[in-house]
């Protein structure tokens, strides 16, 4: 796996996907991000067992993969990293790998979990609910000062 991303974008989508992450928790890969590089994208997951989160941010992609990082980690050190292009590189091996990732003059390495341990979240390939745009102001200004 190798790509690389614009640090805003990639903050961006990190950032929302905090929310989610468990923390302090008995299951150790529900702190941890799964990042899928696709053909152009990288598509982040986040859950926690009750919410679950994907989201993605445009990439250049050398090559595809899959692992999970420690989301906290990741974060914080994005957020140290002056504006410019990460590239991310997978080292392989059979517990997980380790991520390599390079900004300028700073260069890290996370270690990865399988993929494997990950939980799955369900694709939604249709739309569940319609509600038009005014009946949603509506029931959001009726509940608000709660």
């Amino acid at each position: 796996m190798e790509f690389s991303v614009q640090r805003a974008d990639f903050l961006k989508e990190l950032s929302l996907l905090q929310g989610v992450v468990e923390r302090k928790t008995t299951i150790p890969v529900l702190s941890n991000l799964l990042l899928e590089v696709l053909a152009d994208s990288v598509r982040m997951t986040a859950t926690d067992l009750e919410l679950g989160i994907r989201s993605s941010c445009p990439a250049k992609v050398k090559k595809g993969g899959v692992t999970t990082v420690p989301a906290k980690k990741l974060l914080d050190y994005v957020r140290q990293l002056e504006e410019a292009e990460i590239h991310f590189k997978m080292a392989e091996s059979a517990a997980g790998g380790s991520l390599q990732v390079t900004c300028g003059r700073s260069h890290v390495r996370m270690a990865g979990m399988a993929r494997d341990n990950f939980p799955v979240l369900p694709d939604f390939s249709s739309k569940m609910a319609v509600i038009p745009p005014a009946a949603l102001a509506q029931m959001i200004s009726r509940t608000i000062f709660a």
